[in-house]
């Protein structure tokens, strides 16, 4: 029989990890962090705590194969974002004609930043989650009124290109809500019906307008289904704070760069950046793996070599796997473009490609930091990106096509690879992280 102490073990750890532990080394991390108990201690109450479950078998971080449904929804949502990016893309020029140059312009620097900073914190605080629609669904109401109050609304108020703007925030944040409730399909079949109407229709307010009130019905439908009981808490409100700025400046650093013209050059920078959307994607994705790999793969494994740095760790294995993911992906669809350039009126510039590869790869680092609780190291990678990207042009030019945003992706990039090398290398250290993140 347990001690009153080893009683109030038991139920730090149910509390901290919302289950009992999976392993001695798991529950020690716990103690240790939220008991404040020393290594000894606390390794000592674990094996108590674990006891009677058998010694787990090591497993060096191997993936199990997702199951059938999960794998066809991923393809459905793979598809929807191809579909929703070149849907996107074929607005530019009906509405560079309806609007003018300089209002479209303006409307997407703009709303860009803001939907990817909302899309960001949603994505912290519920998105992420497994029970996530569940969550927004029990705090949509107050969600939904800061949204329309801090965004929206002062958008819409906006002479010129306000109301566009706001209408482009609407869509593509209630299209990740759809999304992420698996009617990715349905969202980009929206986009692409919304695209034949603005080619045939000379009225894009109308058209604009009745999608964004589509898209926000579906996404509330989305939500209202999925409502339910749940004991999975909500991300921090201050973490989805720091998750929405490194949103906005990861926005801001895609529009920054006066040489892509968005809004200007018609579909071309749309287009060029699909192929990177979908290499990010497949990485980002696969990283979702993390939290469930680490621990296994810290099965079994004394807690002295658990902190020990090492390249073969389950978490840097998984790092580098999505890495080689999205650079592969990215250069194998980027050549791919380059070989059908004739096609696609000038988009095959190599550096544009080259640009928003390297925009890709320093979005995946800044999200895999934030979601690791290192949202200070990922706030310093933005600022000095966007310090870069924007200085770029009065330094040396712009010359070439995109210079200014890979200048700026490069600078972010570098800043970090470090941190997250000095973390993954020790998957007790991520661990540990994870287990005080939640």
């Amino acid at each position: 029989m347990r001690s009153p102490k080893d009683e109030h073990a038991a139920g730090v750890v149910q509390a901290r990890l919302g289950r009992a532990a999976r392993d001695v080394i798991e529950a020690t991390i716990v103690l240790e962090a939220w008991l404040g108990r020393p290594a000894q201690s606390a390794m000592l109450a674990a094996r108590e705590l674990v006891a009677g479950d058998g010694d787990p078998k090591p497993d060096r971080g191997r993936i199990d194969a997702p199951e059938d449904d999960e794998q066809q929804g991923v393809l459905v949502e793979g598809i929807a974002l191809v579909l929703s990016i070149l849907s996107v893309a074929a607005w530019a020029t009906p509405l560079s004609r309806a609007l003018g140059d300089g209002v479209l312009a303006e409307a997407i620097a703009v709303a860009l930043p803001t939907s990817v900073a909302l899309q960001w914190a949603l994505r912290s605080r519920y998105l992420s989650r497994r029970s996530g629609l569940a969550l927004l669904a029990r705090d949509g109401l107050a969600f939904s009124a800061v949204a329309a109050l801090a965004c929206a609304l002062p958008l819409a108020l906006m002479p010129a290109w306000g109301p566009v703007a706001a209408m482009l925030v609407a869509i593509w944040v209630a299209g990740t809500v759809v999304t992420r409730r698996g009617w990715g399909l349905l969202y980009a079949l929206m986009l692409v019906a919304t695209s034949i109407a603005l080619a045939q229709d000379g009225r894009p307010y109308l058209v604009l307008g009745l999608l964004t009130l589509v898209t926000l019905s579906v996404a509330i439908a989305a939500v209202l289904t999925r409502r339910s009981a749940t004991d999975t808490r909500a991300g921090t409100l201050s973490r989805a704070l720091v998750a929405g700025l490194l949103g906005g400046c990861i926005g801001v650093l895609l529009i920054g760069d006066p040489s892509l013209g968005w809004g200007v050059h018609g579909v071309h920078p749309a287009i060029a950046l699909v192929p990177s959307v979908i290499g990010s994607f497949w990485g980002g994705y696969y990283l979702w793996n993390l939290y469930e790999a680490v621990p296994r793969g810290m099965s079994g494994v004394p807690l002295h070599r658990a902190g020990r740095a090492a390249m073969t760790d389950p978490a840097m294995m998984l790092f580098l796997g999505a890495i080689l993911r999205l650079v592969g992906a990215t250069v194998l669809l980027s050549g791919l473009l380059l070989l059908i350039g004739r096609w696609t009126h000038g988009t095959d510039d190599v550096s544009v490609l080259v640009a928003f590869g390297c925009m890709a790869l320093v979005s995946l680092l800044v999200g895999l930091l934030e979601s690791l609780g290192r949202g200070r190291a990922a706030v310093i990678a933005c600022s000095a990106a966007l310090a870069v990207e924007l200085a770029w042009p009065r330094i040396v030019g712009a010359h070439v096509a995109g210079g200014a945003l890979a200048a700026g992706a490069i600078v972010g990039i570098v800043l970090t690879v470090p941190p997250l090398l000095v973390l993954l290398s020790r998957s007790g250290r991520v661990l540990a992280t994870t287990l005080w993140i939640q």
